[in-house]
């Protein structure tokens, strides 16, 4: 059991690894342009095409290299808007005034009963298709979930005696939420990112899959995937691939969060 669990961090490492080597190291790997002249659409691997051609003939080893970049960016930033907005309305729920905790929460929880991709359907339907609009919803989707954390966080017996001897000692607002506080929830913090990466990876990828998102131009994983999919039988490197990529993107992250969580209980007294 201990030899099984040694190797989990590195299978979940080289799971997570590989596509975000593609993401990152790809853009600058291939050059040149998807397409090429004369090219055949769906082809299989051939010469100039190693992986073959997608259905507008262009590369699908270029398109592959330079996917990956706007899953990773797109995920990333929703957990950034997620973080920064869900983190201080979650610390002020968890302040003295219980009329202010239960506007916070109640409001969140009407953001909450919104289905994630219904959202995206009615913004795509508004004409707001632009990756930016996609992002900032995507992480909006997620400051109900945030905000709890950080509020059942704030509110947790040990760190309650910490602030109330802060503030016996006339510590302010600022210093309590801002350092202390901060500094206890960054853990919990990072290993619900971790898990909320994959949340968010599933919800822009669908979008993107169902047309919701960025164009059908884009050398987005899913959006290859989506494209592709009709010539599945004839072309499957086109579909496989990035559908793995973007398989072992979630599998990798939602194993290292295991891994993490497994330590944490490890050296819990």
């Amino acid at each position: 059991m201990s030899a099984a669990r040694g190797r989990r961090p590195w299978i979940a490492l080289a799971l997570l690894g590989a596509p975000v080597l593609v993401a990152v190291l790809g853009p600058w790997a291939a050059a040149g342009s998807p397409s090429a002249q004369g090219a055949l659409p769906s082809r299989p691997p051939g010469d100039g095409h190693p992986l073959g051609t997608d259905v507008l003939g262009r590369d699908v080893l270029w398109l592959v290299l330079h996917g990956g970049a706007s899953v990773l960016g797109s995920a990333l930033g929703a957990l950034l808007v997620g973080a920064v907005v869900g983190v201080p309305l979650g610390l002020l729920a968890a302040g003295e005034r219980r009329a202010l905790d239960e506007s916070v929460m109640r409001g969140l929880d009407l953001l909450l009963a919104f289905p994630g991709l219904l959202v995206l359907m009615t913004l795509a339907a508004t004409g707001h298709r632009e990756w930016y609009w996609l992002v900032a919803v995507a992480g909006v989707l997620q400051v109900p979930a945030v905000a709890r954390l950080v509020r059942g966080a704030a509110l947790a017996p040990s760190a309650q005696t910490v602030v109330e001897a802060l503030r016996m000692q006339g510590r302010g607002w600022a210093y309590v939420h801002l350092r202390h506080l901060a500094r206890q929830l960054a853990a919990p913090l990072a290993t619900d990112a971790a898990g909320r990466f994959s949340v968010v990876l599933y919800l822009l990828a669908s979008a993107n899959f169902l047309g919701l998102g960025l164009p059908p131009s884009s050398p987005d994983w899913a959006v290859l995937v989506e494209r592709n999919s009709d010539a599945l039988f004839t072309q499957p490197a086109a579909v496989l691939i990035p559908a793995g990529l973007l398989t072992c993107l979630c599998v990798g992250g939602n194993l290292l969060v295991d891994r993490a969580l497994a330590g944490r209980r490890e050296v819990r007294p």
